[in-house]
């Protein structure tokens, strides 16, 4: 199978490329994402087929899992979207033709999302001409992209009448917002509740966490001069697994990524305050800086005696005493877990970024 462009869309539209952004996020030089995917395409690093007038196939690994394959799920990804505008920027560049899933075996709640949010930003970029063929799916991975509604993307959707979902993990459908749409949050409530019962509506945390998580995405993310109101995008979506009682959420946005825009965020002048104990080759790792801010946000959160996102993530963690908050953004990961009981942090540095900020929250709930 393969989500691939309408053959109606081979029309020249003109459309103004991207702006130039950070390093990671840069797709306005197209000579330089030949120049690096016919790397790819020499090293074998993943499966690409090239076609006729610069166009390309990309094919999924069998496993999309940002925990237990993290180099091989951001490598696609950042394939899908760096090729997404190829046909906006030149005739010589290359132009992402389809996506074929048929190898797709596994994917995580948070590679579902941000792999739909791609797909999502690349269906924009072609004005809604993306066509899915399942022909070949996994029959769980029909399933679980149903669920997640990731079908609803497209105006010509597949026959899905006779898909029954045998899984033990229940999801919400994935919803899209733009800076200021702090209040869909509630959509996701909405969906949890029908999942867990009303007992979720005394979560405190997942009004306000959500609710800052959103807006820090409108504050810091997209900047004015370097995105237009279209890309503004974040995505939500949450899950049950009903076997171990794991309650996931996860949120994504495709922004510059926190460590790209710490420097111009209240939190900076603390920020290098806390790293300049440390050598100066790791004072500028993005998972140095992302675990720096979260430190200081606990801070200033502490010192104004009120409630903010993260902290409160954090905080409903600690009263049940099992799960975790990691947050991945351009190359770094920050993880805050508990087991037991017993809490542990972990910073990680990675090879290829995430394009964007990534926030997965995971809780135990009780029986």
């Amino acid at each position: 199978m393969d989500v691939k462009r309408c053959l109606s869309h081979r029309q020249n539209t003109k459309v103004k490329p991207p702006k130039d952004r950070s390093e990671d996020n840069k797709i306005s030089d197209w000579k330089a994402i030949n120049k690096w995917l016919d790397t790819l395409i020499a090293k074998e690093t993943i499966k690409i087929k090239k076609l006729k007038r610069k166009q390309i196939v990309l094919f999924l690994p069998e496993s999309l899992n940002f925990r237990k394959d993290y180099e091989q799920t951001a490598l696609h990804l950042k394939v899908i979207r760096k090729l997404a505008y190829g046909n906006k920027l030149s005739n010589k560049a290359y132009k992402l033709k389809s996506v074929n899933f048929d190898n797709l075996k596994t994917a995580s709640t948070s590679a579902s999302i941000v792999l739909t949010a791609e797909i999502s930003k690349w269906e924009d970029v072609l004005d809604r001409n993306l066509v899915p063929n399942i022909e070949n799916w996994q029959p769980k991975i029909i399933q679980q992209f149903l669920e997640v509604g990731f079908f609803d993307l497209f105006k010509n959707q597949p026959d899905l009448s006779g898909v029954t979902s045998t899984s033990q993990l229940s999801l919400v459908k994935y919803i899209k917002g733009r800076c200021g749409d702090a209040r869909k949050a509630r959509i996701l409530r909405e969906g949890l509740e029908k999942i867990i019962g009303d007992n979720i509506t005394k979560w405190g945390f997942l009004r306000g966490g959500l609710d800052e998580a959103i807006t820090n995405v409108s504050h810091h993310a997209y900047p004015e001069e370097q995105f237009s109101t279209s890309e503004k995008n974040w995505y939500l979506t949450g899950s049950l697994n009903k076997e171990t009682n794991e309650l996931k959420i996860v949120f994504y946005d495709q922004g510059l990524g926190i460590p790209e825009t710490l420097p111009t965020s209240k939190l900076w002048e603390q920020v290098l305050d806390v790293v300049k104990i440390l050598p100066i080759a790791e004072r500028k790792l993005d998972s140095v800086l992302i675990k720096a801010a979260v430190k200081v946000d606990r801070t200033s959160t502490a010192q104004t005696d009120r409630g903010k996102g993260l902290q409160d993530m954090l905080e409903f963690i600690k009263q049940r005493g099992e799960g975790y908050l990691s947050i991945l953004s351009k190359k770094g990961l920050y993880k805050f877990s508990m087991k037991n009981g017993k809490t542990k942090e972990k910073s990680e540095s990675f090879y290829q970024p995430i394009l964007g900020t990534l926030l997965i929250w995971s809780v135990t709930l009780e029986e």
